[in-house]
């Protein structure tokens, strides 16, 4: 069933009709003055483009999104209804001092307030208890039956205050023995009385209030708000209560005197001031009582609908900014600037796989046009750098496959992508016998990616060329051998299957020539391989040898 939280609200649709009224009026009066000072067929020129039509469409716009908000305001909801359900529970008195004396302010803000807040908190963390609330000051009521409806007792205690009892004083044992009364008869469910008070008591009737709890079985935890060194009165208007010889008059909490209210009760004393660790102990005890099967309906929960009409409201109101009053292409601009983004990301999507496309099928010039549009329009997303590096590296660009790795990586920030960046920024700066650099590139890779078996073994083949060229004759011909031989694969090149024989001694040709015939059969399996990987784990990859 629907319904509104503030029906109220929905008075200020009457002031709709009167707001059109206004508008008609506005509307009269203008064409009135328009026509004692120009004619009707010069008042195009003096107001080109201006018309009645496009006055009330905005206008329109305006006072549907202002019904639209008004009906938010008033929040409509469908109510929900829970099912009876039957639960295992103990019953709860919370009894609460809302005495003068719970006005002191030894804890802050004061004695009541810290102890109302308390109370909230243990009925939270009590909730499938069944539990009622006794104010008491010099004399006591029940301010809420037992009831599982936790957000009712919430409620009540909020309203806590010295004023809903006229008789100030203080009686704990009235408060106490009220909530025994009220409890219900069955022996066999656990019965408890948490007790928030600073322990001051005129009345004198705690003894009659301990002998009726034991006979009863019922278990007292009394929590101790306040300290014992005190702090003065303060009264209603706001002034320090004084004694007859003008002295403060100091409320101290008697801690002593709860703690054997509980201790003959078998139940335990607390400071106020112990926090979480109140809240939890309380907690354990109440769950270690004995329990028993109450049917608990639950409260009933409703689903608030005000977005459906907040959010429509809103994009009326943004029409009506955009609608000129006399430029009739002020809307539509206004609209492609809101969608320029979204446009501009759904145009680059559309790059990268027309890209991929013309990649696959070896069209490398093609495939670069269309990731540097990409990469203009997506400047944040390393996709089209990185893409854009491997078309360069694929038609021998290597120092500019090396610029867009570089910026693919300022703008990466997984670290499986950063890993894939250096390890092709280590092939890049291999294939310009940079060795170095592919060294430190290699080993950014394999710090990222740990065990990388592609980055192990052209790690392993880059050092050995620089060993080479360290350890090279400065022989134009051996120079010249050096420099014929080729960088390490792009793809997955693990060590050779065969070591040479110890007793014949290979040239360095010989040695290359037997690495690339061991390298290939494995490099198509590792390609196969890498292939077989999810898109997810490798997302810069989706259809390249990367």
């Amino acid at each position: 069933m629907f319904s509104f939280e503030y029906p109220e609200y929905l008075r200020l649709l009457w002031l709709l009709p009167v707001v059109v009224w206004v508008w008609s009026v506005y509307l009269w009066w203008r064409r009135r003055a328009f026509l004692r000072l120009a004619s009707p067929s010069t008042q195009e020129r003096v107001l080109p483009g201006w018309s009645v039509g496009r006055f009330w469409l905005k206008n329109a716009l305006l006072l549907v999104a202002l019904a639209l908000l008004v009906v938010a305001a008033a929040n409509p909801r469908r109510g929900v209804v829970k099912t009876t359900a039957v639960q295992q529970s103990a019953d709860v008195f919370i009894a609460l001092d809302i005495s003068n004396s719970m006005g002191a302010r030894d804890v802050a803000p004061s004695r009541l307030e810290f102890a109302k807040v308390l109370a909230r908190r243990l009925v939270r963390a009590l909730a499938g208890e069944r539990i009622g609330l006794v104010f008491f000051a010099g004399s006591a009521y029940v301010a809420m039956p037992l009831t599982t409806d936790s957000d009712a007792a919430d409620m009540v205690l909020r309203t806590a205050a010295p004023e809903l009892i006229s008789t100030q004083g203080s009686d704990i044992g009235a408060a106490l023995l009220l909530a025994a009364e009220r409890f219900d008869p069955d022996p066999n469910a656990g019965r408890a009385i948490i007790l928030l008070s600073d322990g001051e008591d005129h009345e004198n009737r705690l003894l009659e209030a301990v002998e009726r709890l034991q006979d009863l079985g019922i278990v007292v935890f009394s929590v101790v708000v306040g300290s014992e060194e005190g702090a003065p009165l303060i009264m209603a208007d706001g002034q320090y209560k004084r004694d007859e010889d003008g002295q403060l008059i100091r409320s101290r909490a008697d801690k002593m005197a709860l703690c054997r209210l509980a201790s003959a009760t078998r139940g335990e004393c607390y400071d106020a001031r112990q926090g979480d660790a109140l809240i939890e102990a309380i907690r354990l005890e109440i769950a270690q009582l004995d329990r028993r099967a109450v049917q608990r309906r639950a409260s009933d929960k409703f689903e608030s609908y005000y977005s459906w009409f907040a959010l429509p409201a809103f994009l009326l109101i943004a029409l009506y900014a955009a609608l000129g009053w006399r430029r009739r292409m002020f809307l539509l601009g206004a609209v492609g600037l809101a969608f320029a983004p979204v446009l501009s990301a759904q145009s680059a999507q559309k790059l990268l796989r027309q890209g991929d496309a013309l990649y696959g099928e070896g069209r490398y010039a093609e495939a670069e046009a269309a990731y540097r549009q990409a990469q203009q329009q997506a400047l944040d997303d390393p996709r089209p750098s990185y893409n854009l590096g491997h078309v360069l590296y694929r038609q021998g660009r290597y120092p500019e496959a090396q610029q867009a790795w570089e910026r693919a990586l300022s703008t990466a920030s997984a670290p499986e992508q950063k890993a894939d960046i250096w390890y092709n920024l280590g092939n890049a700066f291999a294939q310009q016998n940079r060795w170095e650099a592919a060294i430190r590139a290699y080993e950014n890779s394999l710090r990222l990616r740990p065990g990388d078996p592609d980055a192990k073994v052209n790690l392993q083949l880059a050092q050995k060329k620089r060993q080479q060229k360290q350890a090279s004759a400065p022989s134009a011909s051996a120079a010249a051998a050096n420099n014929q031989q080729p960088p390490p694969s792009a793809n997955p090149t693990p060590p050779p299957q065969a070591a040479p024989s110890p007793s014949k001694r290979m040239t360095p040709e010989e040695a290359n020539r037997l690495l690339e015939a061991a390298v290939v059969p494995q490099d198509q399996n590792n390609y196969r391989k890498y292939h077989q990987l999810s898109p997810e784990k490798h997302q810069l990859r989706p259809r390249k040898d990367w």
